[in-house]
This record gives structure tokens, C-alpha cells and sequence, in this order.
């Protein structure tokens, strides 16, 4: 399956925790919900359009991601790669957590995983996913 989610990429924000009235809790910055909201939605509404089915649970996956952002105003032109934050381990964890249960049962189904982080307009997610048989 091959998916372009027209999103603008965003790291995986951390967990925050905070006191609130004598109780602890635990949120995700809402950024983060809202670009794992927008790419489920987008997936599904792909799926559904072409009639596909998700994975099976326990299949191992083969994943290439490339996440496409925009080249900042103060980059020189001789920059060919986005080196500066988010990291790409942060992109990676965004997308498999934000599929997870809709595209696939478990991203520990996830055995083989390709990340690219490049510049690009407009700001998109490139995705294959596909049953990996090495």
C-alpha cells in the first residue's frame, strides 16, 4: 500500500506530567494529538476510497517513510538535507503510533523501517507499507 498524507510533519512530543490540584496527570502536547488525528483520518478515508483492507495482526511489516517539510527562510540553498530537530526517530514514532489499531494491530508488527526526513513542498508524508518476507 502506498499513502501521500498531506500533513505537515511533526516529531512526536513527549508525555508531559503536571500537578493539577493535588493530582498528577499525564498528557500529550496537542500538537502531537492532532497530527496523529489528521493522519488516521486521512489513511482511512485512503483505505475506504480503495476499498483495502487493513493488516492482519502478527504479519511482520516493511515500512519507507519520507517525510517532506519545508526548507526554513534562513536556510542557504546549498543545504540539501533538513539536519536540525525533529529528529527522525520523533517522525517515525508519530506515524507507526498514529496507525496503530487502524492500519495495523500492533507497531511491534513493524520489523523493517525505513525514515527519510528531506525538504519538500508541499509538506506531506510519503508512506509504503507493504508484508515484509525476508
Amino acid at each position: 500500500m502506498k499513502f501521500t498524507i498531506m500533513v505537515e510533519p511533526v516529531g512526536k512530543g513527549r508525555a508531559r506530567t503536571v500537578r493539577r490540584g493535588g493530582k498528577v496527570i499525564t498528557f500529550t502536547p496537542q500538537k502531537t494529538r492532532d497530527t496523529e488525528y489528521d493522519i488516521r483520518r486521512l489513511v482511512m478515508d485512503m483505505l475506504i476510497n480503495n476499498k483495502l483492507r487493513p493488516f492482519a495482526p502478527k504479519v511482520p511489516l516493511r515500512i519507507v517513510a519520507t517525510f517532506y517539510r519545508l526548507r526554513p527562510k534562513g536556510s542557504p540553498k546549498r543545504v540539501l538535507l533538513p539536519v536540525a530537530r525533529p529528529d527522525w526517530d520523533n517522525y517515525g514514532k508519530l506515524l507507526t503510533d498514529a496507525l496503530e489499531k487502524y492500519l495495523y494491530e500492533n507497531d511491534s508488527q513493524i520489523t523493517t523501517a525505513v525514515i527519510k526526513k528531506r525538504f519538500g513542498s508541499p509538506p506531506r508524508i510519503e508512506l509504503e507499507i507493504k508484508e515484509d518476507n525476508d
